[in-house]
């Protein structure tokens, strides 16, 4: 093994030596310099160069200078080249799915690794969606505008729906609001994505339900006839549709005295008023009118209103001019004109019935409908139409011996809002003497 040793130098010998150092710091300064361009390749790239540098100082002599000047040129060049290229990292980002969810979140992936670059900025963190504050719809109805909300990843956002149905008449922009107006009802469920502008993705998952409109019916909105005292026929109105909650509230009219109204229907008995005067809208002879009308309003605030005109009718009654009222003294009998009634339901759905039979004296009265009809003469009818009663017999062969007896005739009302109390009239006598 050779080994070279520097002489101990005189003080010329020392400055020549000087001399040539200084003749050489700019190329190992130069020399140094190219190395910092390596300063993007990995640690071990620059120490395998650092090495190979030093190690090239003490032969550049001459020609060997040249040559291991390109040496190293050479060396760096592989070691960057063995490195694989650049060492700024590229992002990779793999979206994940959002869970099921009724109001929705998801986020994406990781956010990508850090430039080791001094200049590079830290990557944005994850995109998420973090609102989607949908509210339900009713048909008819303008949907408010809602704007969903994500965080993270890089702006500006695009968004879009991924499945499921949006509500007829709604749309998504691309900036994420909700807008439109609801045609149809149902449930529907739907997901979003939303998009960074690095190509991020997050989906959320919501759902909205769009209640029908809200409709009313107003059978009383013409006119109704209601029978005095009758407790069955208050309700006027029905509505359907809309989201609750409802609320009420008077806007003509007023309730009738003695009664309450919970929504579109009065409680209590229609009182008797003194007859009034009323338009065309009655039939017959004069009656009392009411009237009332309500409004609901529903949750979206939707309002419908429900009219109302009754016009009351006071009990049916028969009247006639004499006691008794018919009076037949041969057979066949027939008799339309002696007894009349007014009152009950304007309908007209009335039926004359007997009540009971007795004899001449009134007497030895029978009620129970199977024996009423065996006391009846034979042949016997009783109707009611138009406000007269017609009443007809014929003994024909069936009276041998004649027929005594006192037939005591009632009318029934069948029409509708009749009150309980008021749905027979009192009785009209029809002798029978023969």
């Amino acid at each position: 093994m050779r080994v070279n040793a520097w002489p101990v130098a005189g003080p010329k010998a020392a400055a020549a030596a000087t001399s040539s150092m200084a003749r050489r710091q700019p190329r190992m300064t130069r020399l140094r310099n190219f190395a910092g361009i390596g300063a993007n390749c990995a640690l071990e790239r620059w120490t395998f160069t650092g090495a190979a540098l030093h190690s090239a100082q003490p032969k550049m002599r001459g020609r060997g200078r040249a040559a291991a000047f390109l040496v190293v040129t050479a060396l760096f060049a592989g070691a960057c080249t063995l490195g694989g290229g650049s060492t700024i990292p590229t992002a990779q980002i793999s979206p994940e799915s959002s869970p099921s969810s009724t109001t929705s979140n998801s986020t994406a992936s990781s956010p990508p690794a850090a430039s080791p670059s001094a200049e590079a900025s830290t990557s944005a963190p994850g995109l998420a969606v973090i609102s989607l504050p949908v509210h339900n719809g009713e048909v008819g109805v303008g949907y408010l505008a809602v704007s969903f909300q994500a965080s993270g990843g890089t702006a500006p956002y695009t968004w879009v729906v991924a499945s499921g149905t949006l509500p007829p008449g709604l749309a998504l922009s691309g900036g994420g609001t909700l807008t439109g107006n609801d045609t149809a009802a149902g449930n529907f469920n739907f997901d979003v994505k939303v998009t960074d502008s690095a190509g991020q993705v997050a989906t959320g998952s919501t759902k909205i339900k769009v209640f029908p409109a809200l409709a009313i019916s107003q059978p009383c909105a013409n006119v109704c006839f209601i029978g005095v005292g009758c407790t069955a026929c208050g309700r006027f109105g029905a509505f359907s549709g809309g989201a609750g909650p409802y609320t009420y509230k008077i806007v003509a009219g007023a309730v009738p005295a003695g009664m309450t109204l919970n929504g579109f229907t009065l409680n209590g008995a229609f009182p008797q008023r003194p007859l009034a005067t009323v338009d065309a809208l009655s039939t017959g002879p004069p009656r009392t009118l009411f009237n009332l009308a309500v409004q609901v309003t529903d949750g979206f605030g939707v309002s419908k209103t429900a009219g109302a005109n009754w016009l009351e009718f006071g009990p049916i009654a028969m009247q006639c001019s004499t006691t008794p009222c018919v009076s037949c003294l041969s057979s066949p009998c027939v008799d339309s004109t002696s007894i009349t009634y007014s009152g009950g339901n304007p309908s007209d759905a009335v039926t004359a019935v007997v009540a009971q039979v007795c004899d001449i004296r009134g007497a030895s009265c029978v009620t129970d409908p199977g024996k009423i009809a065996a006391a009846l003469p034979p042949g016997w009818t009783a109707t009611a139409k138009g406000g007269n009663v017609t009443v007809s017999f014929d003994c024909g062969n069936g009276c041998p011996n004649g027929f005594q007896a006192q037939v005591f005739v009632v009318l029934v009302d069948h029409g509708g809002c009749v009150a309980p109390a008021y749905v027979e009239s009192q009785a009209a006598i029809v002798n029978v003497d023969i």
